[in-house]
């Protein structure tokens, strides 16, 4: 029973990865390659990226190409999409999101898309299957006038 314990205290004082891991840029194409990793571990229910739940916040500069690869590690149906505003179904550009974005990747599957950061403000990354996005599954994405592209840890601020 004590070792047990001892286990489950272990795993969850475990930090969560590092969100630079889930970022590539090539500055000289302005191309950047985002991961995002549904249901990464058992951290909000299992309703988030990369291990975070509206704790991510992702910037890219306008004009800049962004490449998603939307990996569903869950045993539920998960999506990737890039929206703007609580709720919304529609991706904020065109070709931002995964294939059937309101009915998911099955488990164990990965999905892809391309968008050009053609307009400054405020998105976020969410999971449009019904209920997820109420579940706090998405994470914020920033595009900028100009700057470099990151992702931080929005509780570290």
């Amino acid at each position: 029973m004590i070792g047990a314990a001892v286990v489950a205290l272990s795993l969850a004082a475990k930090a969560p990865p590092s969100p630079g891991q889930f970022l590539a840029v090539d500055a000289h194409r302005r191309r950047v390659t985002v991961t995002l990793i549904a249901s990464y571990d058992g951290t909000n229910g299992g309703f988030n990226f990369d291990g975070y739940s509206r704790e991510l916040m992702w910037t890219v500069p306008r004009g800049w190409t962004v490449r998603v690869t939307c990996r569903n590690r869950g045993p539920l149906r998960h999506s990737c999409a890039v929206v703007s505003g609580a709720g919304s179904s529609r991706p904020a550009f065109r070709g931002a999101a995964t294939p059937q974005p309101e009915v998911g990747l099955e488990a164990g599957r990965t999905a892809t898309f391309t968008f050009r950061a053609g307009t400054t403000g405020v998105y976020r990354f969410a999971s449009l299957v019904p209920g997820q996005e109420l579940a706090r599954m998405w994470d914020v994405l920033k595009i900028t006038s100009g700057g470099k592209p990151s992702v931080v840890d929005l509780r570290a601020k």
